[in-house]
């Protein structure tokens, strides 16, 4: 199935470009050999300069005129491409112009072909089918970058009648082979771009390229391409063909709808949604499968060309028309190169509008309906007899208008010192017996298998009981239960908390404060010493004076030779020293022997703190002397 088979709306009018491309592609297959005059890697992407791109001119502001080619080389750009379908002279002629150039380079068969060459007989343009998603490229990362958020342009502002027009940058690697003219300036244009491919070969590879481009003329005007143009690149060595065409069609649908139905018609395709300068667009890459006629080919078989196509589809500001822009090339190694280009040449297209909306189609008019056969007329009912109209009330008197502030005056016998009265109640009147309302009777229920429903089944407020469900019964009215609680019983009390005196019920007591406690009488102090005495008498301001008690005096320091001999064990003892045949068989004065020294570091504790010199556990604890002396 083709992409026509498929394709609705304004996806079936771009197919008919779709047509002329893989046209294209099959040409450069077929007819451009090794001995092609190729251009070098830079001729396509020597004007992009690395780093952000510097702010370039307008397209707007170069001047093209009208009855020029369409096309101008300006240097660091390329070529500037003006696709102006409004201000375009009339359309080329295939004929017309495949007789031009055989006049050019002699009158000779076509690729072995006699009579007059037209498209029937070469089997152009060619059919372009979409191929399995297993032969689609990648959407590659220049692709994607579009997709980034940037600010868009506002479409240049053009005279009154010019329409939407339309400025784009081509590398200068493409050769045009479209041309804004006639047929002679189109046969003059094939011409010149058959020199440049085949400059080192005869005339008759110049006039087969002249003339199989030429017999596309009258499909390329039905398809609305505005430009076509193929490159021969050499490129690392190798030679590569790419194909470039624009297009115009008439599609109003939004640019939300359009990507919808190119990914719906187009379901081997990928279809991303990007943001360029001119506007948002859709862009979509797949792969394309195309025929090579037997009668390009050199040895006459038919064959079957893959190629890598991407295609970019931008509504335009009149809210009638789409602008369709694709590369394709069957070099799927050269595939990163080429979106590159593609990119940077999507950026550069600008559009110019002179403001005229697209008009409007006019809605159909309705219908008339159908006459029918009259209906028969029914009996009026008798009426209803009206009920009496009672007389309007006669209207009250006119009060007439009173100025000032009215006042109460009270009447002659109220007291104003009188006790307020309570103005008489009027006693309630009887309350109607209520009428009974008799118990509704329940319908009888269906059987339900599942339980769901039963009777007198109030309504459900979850929605799961919808039918054969009876109102709710009126609930009975609620009676007050009284609460009784059961009395306490006092405590009895034993007999100490009896014989305690009844507390008193007053918070503070009434009996007489009790006088307050003597004061302690003055501490005495101990005597000083005569060295103390001497001493300056202290300030007795902040402490009371009192007489000092007198304190014994200290005993004068004794003699070394009257004080008592030492311990055999080192122990300072008053009492006197016992021979070792008194202590324990070890020669210790103590009964339980000498105590073996701790080993240092060991971190078991005792009630010691070492060994005396004599190794008796008796020891001091402290080896700080006695203050006695």
């Amino acid at each position: 199935m083709t992409q026509d088979g498929y394709a609705n709306g304004g996806a079936a009018t771009a197919a008919a470009a779709d047509r002329i491309s893989a046209s294209v592609d099959s040409l450069a297959q077929a007819l451009l050999g090794t001995d092609v005059t190729r251009q070098p890697l830079s001729a396509l992407t020597g004007f992009r300069t690395p780093g952000p791109p510097a702010p370039a001119p307008a397209l707007f502001d170069h001047w093209l005129t009208v009855s020029g080619p369409g096309r101008l080389a300006v240097r660091g750009l390329g070529t500037l491409v003006a696709a102006d379908p409004v201000t375009a002279p009339a359309a080329p002629s295939a004929t017309a112009a495949v007789d031009r150039l055989l006049a050019r380079y002699g009158h000779a068969p076509v690729r072995g072909v006699p009579g007059p060459p037209d498209a029937a007989a070469f089997h152009l343009p060619v059919s372009a089918e979409p191929s399995a998603a297993q032969l689609r490229p990648e959407f590659a990362a220049p692709l994607a970058r579009l997709a980034a958020g940037r600010q868009t342009l506002t479409p240049a502002e053009l005279p009154t009648g010019s329409g939407v027009q339309i400025r784009l940058a081509v590398p200068p690697a493409f050769h045009a082979l479209t041309v804004r003219g006639g047929s002679e300036q189109l046969a003059d244009q094939l011409a010149e771009v058959a020199d440049e491919l085949f400059a080192s070969t005869g005339v008759p590879p110049r006039r087969d390229w002249a003339v199989l481009s030429a017999v596309l003329a009258d499909a390329v005007e039905a398809a609305g391409v505005l430009y076509a143009g193929v490159a021969a690149v050499e490129i690392e060595g190798r030679p590569s063909n790419a194909s470039l065409v624009v297009a115009r069609h008439r599609d109003p649908a939004p640019i939300t709808e359009l990507a919808a139905e190119l990914a719906n018609s187009r379901p081997h395709a990928e279809v991303w949604t990007v943001i360029l300068p001119s506007g948002p667009a859709a862009v979509l890459v797949q792969g394309r499968t195309a025929e090579v006629p037997g009668l390009l080919s050199q040895d006459g078989a038919r064959r079957w060309l893959v190629t890598s196509v991407v295609q970019a589809f931008l509504p335009l500001p009149d809210g009638e028309s789409v602008l369709t822009v694709q590369l394709g090339t069957a070099q799927g190694e050269d595939w990163a190169l080429y979106t590159e280009v593609f990119a940077d040449l999507l950026r550069s297209i600008e559009t110019g509008w002179d403001g005229v909306t697209a008009p409007v189609a006019a809605a159909p008019a309705p219908t008339p309906p159908a006459p029918t056969a009259p209906a028969p007329t029914p009996t009026p009912a008798p009426a209803p007899t009206p009920p009496p109209v009672l007389p309007p009330p006669p209207a009250a008197p006119p009060t007439p208008p009173t100025r000032g502030t009215p006042v109460n005056i009270p009447p002659p016998d109220f007291n104003p010192f009188a006790p307020p009265t309570t103005p008489a109640t009027p006693a309630p009147a009887a309350a109607p017996t209520p009428t009974p309302t008799p118990t509704p009777v329940a319908a009888q229920q269906p059987l339900d298998p599942f339980g769901t429903v039963t009777a007198d089944q109030p309504l459900d407020p979850f929605g799961t009981v919808t039918r054969n469900t009876s109102a709710p019964a009126p609930a009975a009215p609620t009676v007050a239960r009284p609460h009784l609680r059961p009395p306490r019983h006092p405590r009895p009390k034993s007999s100490a908390r009896a014989a305690r005196a009844p507390r008193s019920t007053s918070r503070r007591p009434t009996s007489t404060p009790s006088p307050p406690s003597p004061k302690p009488p003055p501490r005495h102090r101990r005597p000083k010493s005569s060295a103390r005495a001497a001493r300056a008498p202290r300030s007795t301001s902040r402490r009371p004076t009192s007489t000092p008690s007198p304190r014994s005096p200290r005993p004068p320091p004794q003699h070394p030779a009257h004080r008592p001999p030492p311990h055999p064990c080192g122990t300072r003892s008053r009492k006197p020293a016992l021979s070792p045949a008194a202590g324990t068989p070890g020669g210790c004065c103590c009964p339980a022997g000498p105590r073996p020294r701790r080993r240092r570091g060991s971190r078991s504790r005792s009630p010691y703190r070492r060994s005396a010199p004599g190794g008796c556990h008796r020891a001091a604890r402290s080896r700080r002397p006695s203050p006695r002396g």
